[in-house]
């Protein structure tokens, strides 16, 4: 009954420039990124991963066009969403998801009861590439999924 969202983007274009290209060459340099994750602690995290097939189909999959904000705006469901503070995903298009699941469009109200039902959490100190290892991340999803009251 409760849906939480981890650095994932509402429709295409939400990541930063430098991102965008990144993606639309991945496909091509598939190999020499797996090389470099080798190295790195995702390859520890993942250990079994084929990580220039993960590659190569991410680039692949990024080069689908989709807007999903319709969709979102039709969410009912108490949401979180969840990005790092040094995201790849802006903070513009973070702010646009967070609106259209109803929330940062009034205040709160002293007792908390005009909040809406979405939840938004900037981790500090992450990026989108390690938000999923900090130890911040399972602390917020837990305390949203254990809330008896969506507000």
């Amino acid at each position: 009954d409760r849906l939480v969202v981890i650095a994932a983007g509402m429709k295409s274009g939400s990541h930063y420039p430098e991102v965008i290209t990144a993606f639309e060459q991945m496909p091509k340099n598939a190999a020499a990124i797996a090389a470099s994750v080798k190295a790195s602690p995702l390859a520890t995290m993942y250990p079994k991963t084929n990580w220039e097939a993960s590659f190569r189909k991410v680039g692949e999959l990024y080069r689908v066009t989709y807007d999903w904000t319709r969709q979102v705006e039709g969410i009912r469901a108490p949401t979180l969403l969840m990005f790092a503070d040094a995201d790849a995903i802006r903070l513009d298009h973070i702010a646009a998801f967070y609106h259209a699941l109803g929330g940062g469009q009034r205040d709160a109200g002293l007792d908390g009861s005009l909040r809406a039902t979405a939840q938004l959490a900037i981790v500090p100190g992450a990026t989108h590439m390690d938000l999923i290892g900090n130890p911040a991340l399972g602390s917020i999803v837990e305390a949203f999924l254990s809330q008896k009251d969506a507000r």
